[in-house]
């Protein structure tokens, strides 16, 4: 029994081993916080291709400027993942031919009838303009009339970035919701750019793969410094290195366990649950601190210490229950959290029972000063309290937790500007059939004349059976024998012999939708779904199925219904902890409160200064909760103050180490963790040392 716990650790390390090719950490947290409807919302915007296009744009408007970017431009396309480069604004080869194809039914055709008189006179004139002309003066002679136009807008031949130069656009066919695709493409796209200078490059899912590196980076550090902390620290606290061995070894195998089974039940561990998760079992640390000074390890067989039991139980139930809450990353934390701190009070409990280790001599504190009354703390707690609810705003960004990636942020805001993006406004269609969705499209551009969208290209059944109607009833083949007769009295030889050439043979089955088109139709979850661009100065249509495209807006909604969520389990939670605390002291239950109370009042007051509360600040207080009423629990009514104490401030230092380096992070969500702790400690400190339940 007393190499049980090498034993332990060695299988949980060969274990994880052997399955170590199955282990994944995922980076990309934000995603956990999505609702079904904006996932399928970024899944949709991921498809219309609105986020899977890289922009490069070289410095210069020469053509120097374009003959260097047609290079690029080959060297993309030959890297797998990007689909096609563009650096001209014109339709591809293929878009002509479509156009050509269906000419008759996109172009805008004029339906007065013309008399004979009235094609005599146009061929004169168009005749007349032709003798007299200093230049050559095309004429049409498809359509020499002029019944058939199309709106060309007058753009640059190539696209451009205001006060910049000139941009390609590379359109990626990866998943760039997968952080290992888009890493990979991300690497090769920079290290075929870096030698040419002058460059400005830009994709929506470069924020993914930065902001995941960076975060992988922090953590790893965070994790680092966390572990030389606790080592240090242990060393010079417990001075019995035999324990100190022991201790860092059950605490492996607590996270090892953790780990194993979080990737057996959830398929991956996200990296912030891992930092998280090491950090949490710290807490488990003041179970061997209080069997260690209070001499239960002399006795071999399952430690039966009551205050231990229920501080690990009250502990232990609140991961429980946020087991269950409907929010990925806060379910998977807890779930950690709980298989870690089981483990590690299993083996503190049992396992050190065996390894025969003394009982430490302490020296008996002698207090001189007079302790405060615990009452005067809850009245300060509750003006405390007063003045947070007064003050605090929640913050429902969810970017706010993220890594503040300021150079991709400016970088976005200037592409966004320069290409004139933001003259419009971006709208969401949804029907349940395309063709249902196109007849929503062309009700819509009714009433938004100059919107841009995908009926440039194609038209629903019903409007395209409409228009061949049109042109049917026009008697075409009168305005040809017209033509062709009045022609020859004008003096034009035999050059209308293609007159409105396969114009009966045009048909709506010609219609589809191509790859080249600028925009799509994409089908998610038995919907389907475009956007149109709307001129912001006009008021978009109230519609059914017809939205503005605000992802930020969707993602605030889903912060708002987390934060609703998670209070429902805090107040679940203090339900429990509360009868845990009348269940172990029974009425007498002031002294205990007062370590739930007086931290929390002291971090939601120190968050109200500093600024907004986040849904990160909101679960950490449920844990600072827990671990305050564990330590009220083993102060109220002690026998052995100078153990009791002396453990307590040892189990403080010890979590402090481990969630106090989170305060350094650069991610929100970690330095929210970390602030909300090292506060609350502080608080806890205050009490333990300045008041007494005598």
């Amino acid at each position: 029994m007393k190499h049980l716990n090498l034993f332990l650790f060695f299988l949980l390390c060969a274990i994880f081993l052997i399955f170590s090719s199955h282990i994944k950490f995922s980076t990309n947290f934000l995603e956990v916080f999505f609702s079904k409807e904006s996932t399928t919302l970024l899944n949709v915007t991921s498809k219309l291709g609105l986020s899977n296009n890289i922009y490069v744009a070289k410095k210069g408007f020469s053509d120097d400027t374009l003959k260097e970017l047609r290079i690029i431009a080959g060297k993309l396309q030959n890297i797998e993942g990007i689909s096609k480069v563009k650096l001209s604004v014109s339709p591809s080869k293929e878009l002509k031919e479509y156009y050509k194809k269906n000419y008759y039914l996109l172009s805008d055709f004029s339906t007065g009838k013309f008399s004979t008189k009235e094609i005599h006179d146009r061929l004169q004139t168009a005749y007349d303009e032709l003798q007299n002309a200093f230049i050559y003066m095309p004429l049409d002679t498809n359509d020499p009339l002029g019944l058939f136009s199309v709106k060309v807008n007058q753009n640059d031949a190539y696209l451009k970035l205001k006060d910049y130069g000139y941009v390609l656009k590379a359109s990626v066919s990866i998943d760039t919701s997968s952080a290992a695709e888009a890493k990979e493409l991300y690497s090769k796209v920079n290290t075929l750019l870096e030698k040419h200078k002058d460059l400005l490059v830009y994709a929506p899912f470069f924020f993914l793969v930065e902001n995941s590196s960076y975060i992988r980076s922090d953590t790893q550090k965070i994790i680092s410094i966390a572990t030389v902390l606790l080592l240090l620290l242990y060393f010079f606290m417990l001075k019995n290195y035999r324990l100190l061995f022991h201790t860092i070894i059950a605490i492996g195998s607590s996270v090892l366990s953790a780990i194993l089974a979080s990737v057996y039940f959830f398929g991956s561990v996200n990296i912030l649950v891992l930092a998280f998760g090491i950090s949490i079992t710290t807490i488990s640390i003041d179970y061997m601190f209080h069997y260690y000074f209070h001499g239960d390890f002399s006795t071999k067989g399952f430690i039966k210490q009551k205050r231990v039991f229920f501080g690990f139980l009250t502990t232990f139930g609140v991961f429980v229950i946020f087991s269950f809450i409907s929010i990925r990353l806060f379910y998977e934390l807890a779930f950690f959290a709980a298989v870690s701190l089981f483990v590690a009070y299993i083996l503190f409990s049992w396992v050190f029972s065996y390894l025969e280790i003394e009982k430490p001599l302490l020296t008996q504190s002698k207090d001189t000063f007079k302790r405060v009354n615990p009452l005067y703390l809850l009245l300060i707690s509750f003006v405390l309290f007063g003045y947070s609810y007064t003050h605090l705003k929640f913050d429902d960004d969810l970017r706010n937790l993220d890594y503040k990636n300021e150079k991709l942020l400016a970088l976005s805001q200037k592409f966004r500007e320069g290409l004139m993006q933001s003259k419009y406004r971006t709208v969401l269609l949804r029907d349940n059939t395309q063709e249902s969705l196109l007849q929503k499209y062309e009700r819509l551009q009714a009433m938004h004349p100059a919107m841009l969208g995908i009926g440039k290209f194609i038209f629903s059944r019903v409007k395209c059976e409409e228009k061949l109607q049109q042109l049917k009833m026009a008697d075409f083949k009168r305005i040809r024998e017209t033509i062709q007769t009045e022609a020859k009295k004008i003096g034009f030889t035999n050059v209308f012999g293609h007159l409105y050439t396969g114009l009966e043979s045009m048909n709506c089955d010609n219609m589809h939708t191509m790859d080249d088109m600028e925009f799509k139709i994409v089908k998610e979850d038995n919907s389907y779904y475009t956007v149109v661009l709307i001129p912001k100065n006009e008021t978009v249509t109230k519609m059914e199925g017809v939205e503005i495209l605000d992802i930020a807006k969707h993602l605030s909604e889903d912060m708002q219904n987390s934060k609703q969520t998670i209070v429902k389990f805090m107040t679940v939670s203090i339900v429990f902890i509360l009868a845990m605390l009348v269940l172990v002291s029974g009425i007498n239950i002031l002294y205990p409160l007062v370590y739930i109370v007086f931290p929390l009042s002291v971090v939601l007051f120190g968050i109200t200064l500093f600024g907004m509360i986040n849904i990160m600040h909101l679960f950490a207080l449920i844990i600072l909760i827990a671990i305050g009423i564990d330590y009220g629990v083993y102060m109220h009514k002690t026998t052995t103050q100078t153990e009791t104490r002396t453990a307590i401030k040892y189990a403080l230092l010890s979590t402090l180490a481990g969630f106090g380096v989170l305060i350094f992070s650069d991610t929100v969500a970690l330095h929210s963790i970390g602030f909300v702790i090292t506060v609350g400690i502080g608080a806890i400190f205050i009490l333990l040392l300045g008041t007494s339940d005598r």
